[in-house]
Order: structure tokens, then C-alpha cells, then sequence
């Protein structure tokens, strides 16, 4: 496997260990229960994240091209569940100030089932192939679906923050440190992820494709603090 000494083995190394970084912390809080729903929807949300730094590397790490090409199509279908589960984790932490309406919980269930099939199909990538037998891909997308993919991801993550927002203006004051710190580094992600994971994509600039999973690191160490060690923050 000579992506470990390859010129671009240092970015597969830092999908594979963000990844795993994601794992442990998932595993982690899982093993202080599930009935919590922050501890619940944390971890599904960490494990999304690892789904995605995994999918990527080894869509970037191996050479077979159906292999790589699925794990590729994977990655979108965990990078929407990181929107799905933060969205939850977010309606949750610190504590719920709200119910969520059964229709909001159907058409999120319904987008993701359409999703799941639909990232798998050429209504999603027409073409995928290699640069040179590199680590690196090309990837023709269908871009209309693209760009409502990335339009439902966008308002997704955008509209959790627009809860924690809300939740940070109104809550006691010993919580907003916490809930600030927990804003900017959710913002951070977006805007990094969506550039190089979406923007730079839908451009045909694929090169930097696995910088978005690695920034998903500081926004699950700030969660993982808070709720592993410091709740009342």
C-alpha cells in the first residue's frame, strides 16, 4: 500500500486520524449510555464524522476504482447525516427549549431515505476515474442534485445555528461560555467544509476534498468537553 509513502500519504494519515480521533470520542460517550439524548445524538454525530473521513480516505487511498468510487459516494451520505445529527444534538444541548413538530422529524427522515439511494446513482456523480493513477480523482457531477444537496446541507447546519444562537442569547449565564465557544467552531466547520468540500467541488477542484472532515476535529473536542466533562460550563 504505497499511499503511506506516497507524496500525498500525509493527507490520507490526517483523514484516517481525524477519523479515528471521531471513533474514540464516539465509543467514549456511548459507554456513559444512550438514554442521555446529548450523550446519544454526540456520538452518532462523531461516528457520522468518522463515516466521512473514513469514506474519504479510502476513496483516496486505494486504487480500485469501484472501491474508491462507492467509499466517494459514501462520504456524502455521512456528511448529511453530521447535518441530520448535529441538528438533533443542538435541539438538545444543554437542554431542549423546544418540541420538535413530527413533521419536521418525516421530512428529515424522508430527505435522508431519498439521499441514501439517491448519492448512489448518476443523478449524483455521471463520472468518477483518477488523475494519473494518483491519489486524486476526477468527478462529474449531476449538478442539479449538487446543488440541492449542498442547498439542504447548507440550511441544515445553518439552521442549527440559528437554535444554538437563539439558546445562547436566553440561556443562564453559566452555560453561554460554553455555548459560544461550541457556535464558533460549528461556524468554522461549515464555512471551511463548504468551501473545500462543496464550493471547490462543484468547480471540479477535487485536490482539497479531505480538508473538511479534519476540521470536524475542534468543533467534536469542544462538544466532547463539554459534555464528557464539563456541563455545567
Amino acid at each position: 500500500m504505497d499511499f503511506l509513502t506516497s507524496p500525498l500519504g500525509w493527507k490520507n494519515w490526517l483523514l484516517l486520524i481525524s477519523a479515528l480521533i471521531n471513533l474514540g470520542m464516539a465509543i467514549f460517550i456511548l459507554s456513559r449510555g444512550v438514554k442521555n439524548k446529548i450523550n446519544l445524538y454526540f456520538s452518532l454525530l462523531a461516528l457520522s464524522c468518522f463515516g466521512w473521513g473514513t469514506s474519504l480516505f479510502v476513496s483516496l487511498a486505494f486504487f480500485d476504482l469501484t472501491v474508491s468510487k462507492f467509499f466517494f459516494q459514501t462520504s456524502y451520505l455521512s456528511a448529511w447525516f453530521i447535518s441530520v445529527f448535529l441538528f438533533y444534538f443542538i435541539f438538545y444541548f444543554p437542554f431542549p427549549t423546544r418540541v420538535i413538530k413530527k413533521i419536521h422529524r418525516n421530512i428529515i427522515i424522508g430527505v435522508s431515505i431519498a439521499i441514501s439511494f439517491v448519492v448512489y446513482t448518476k443523478t449524483h456523480i455521471l463520472d468518477f476515474g483518477r488523475i494519473n493513477n494518483a491519489h486524486e480523482v476526477y468527478v462529474t457531477y449531476f449538478k442539479p442534485f449538487y446543488i440541492l444537496y449542498s442547498l439542504l446541507f447548507i440550511a441544515m447546519v445553518c439552521y442549527s445555528l440559528y437554535i444554538l444562537w437563539s439558546k445562547y442569547v436566553n440561556i443562564e449565564s453559566h452555560f453561554k461560555l460554553g455555548t459560544k465557544l461550541l457556535f464558533i467552531t460549528i461556524l468554522i466547520g461549515l464555512v471551511v467544509g463548504a468551501y473545500f468540500d462543496l464550493f471547490l467541488d462543484y468547480f471540479d477542484i477535487h485536490s482539497y476534498i479531505w480538508v473538511g472532515p479534519i476540521f470536524t476535529i475542534p468543533m467534536n473536542l469542544v462538544v466532547f468537553y463539554l459534555v464528557a466533562f464539563n456541563r455545567k460550563q
